[in-house]
């Protein structure tokens, strides 16, 4: 196996003696896409600062085989931030070249432009442009000196959904070259889509690190949907169903165990019609994990005498 691009070994920060990250364990390989989701507060900003050596070090903490922010690392990272280069009076292909003269081997701007499907938009003023081709001028800046690390932090705010596509899509051939990709986002169904592991952190924790299809089955439950002749009471009592709700002759259960349910309901299914099962999604998982913290919390604080 290859030198991995980050290691991260019991790395703890904080600031002002307030806790933000406990003991943070993760190894990226080359070529990795890793989604990293968590409630606002979490310590996602705060890690990723770390990783580029925006902070100070803090130990623990090693990319491309040194300490955050060494030459070779500054070199071979683009950074996809969340604001946006409203220049006046500059230009979308000046931009692009400007930030490409600063590194030694950049792309052409032609073929950056090509790339992020903005070569329309190459005369134009960059503070003229719609939120969604500022982003994707953002990520042209991020690219444009061939990056091996690539952070983005919601890439995808501003666009609307062909433009979203088009922006995976290009993240797939990003892959395709072995780029190392960090996302941070909240539109969780694209992450879990793209990304080849999740980390879920939550309270300066990672509370899960691994793949996506090894999450969902460790969550179970989802929806079951079907049209029936049969009585919504036929339903109620099988095993893992919490919920069920009818529409004329259109039943949906809510299952804890989507599984065993659908096991339950072979018995039925010559009396089953246009039968649908879903399970959670990523979406769907987090939000039952973050209310899990609420309740934690509600439960620490101290009741008033």
């Amino acid at each position: 196996m290859s030198n991995p691009i980050i290691s991260l070994n019991h790395v703890a920060f904080a600031y002002n003696k307030q806790p933000v990250l406990r003991d943070i364990n993760l190894t990226i390989q080359p070529g990795e896409i890793i989604g990293l989701v968590g409630p606002n507060g979490a310590g996602k900003t705060t890690l990723l600062n770390l990783i580029q050596g925006i902070l100070p070090h803090a130990a623990g903490i090693t990319v491309f085989g040194g300490q955050p922010g060494n030459p070779t690392a500054k070199a071979a990272t683009g950074s996809m931030l969340q604001g946006n280069l409203k220049l006046p009076r500059v230009h979308v292909a000046e931009l692009i070249s400007l930030i490409g003269d600063q590194y030694t081997h950049p792309l052409p701007t032609s073929e950056v432009l090509a790339l992020t499907n903005l070569t329309a938009q190459a005369n134009q003023n960059v503070a003229t442009l719609s939120g969604g081709q500022l982003r994707r001028v953002t990520f042209a800046c991020a690219i444009v000196h061939q990056p091996q690390l690539l952070f983005l932090d919601e890439p995808t705010v501003g666009m609307d959904a062909q433009a979203r596509q088009e922006f995976w899509d290009l993240i797939s051939r990003m892959r395709a070259r072995h780029v190392t990709i960090i996302i941070t986002s909240h539109y969780l169904e694209e992450i879990q889509h793209v990304a080849d592991r999740i980390a879920i952190l939550r309270q300066g924790r990672f509370a899960y690190v691994g793949r996506w299809d090894q999450l969902q089955a460790a969550h179970n439950g989802g929806q079951i949907s079907f049209t029936t002749p049969l009585p919504p009471a036929t339903f109620s009592h099988l095993p893992g169903v919490t919920q069920v709700v009818a529409t004329a002759d259109h039943l949906t259960l809510t299952s804890q165990d989507t599984d065993l349910t659908v096991q339950a309901l072979v018995p039925f299914f010559t009396d089953l019609h246009h039968f649908t099962a879903t399970r959670q999604s990523l979406e769907t998982i987090y939000l039952d994990l973050v209310k899990e913290d609420d309740k934690n919390e509600e439960v620490s604080q101290p009741t008033a005498v």
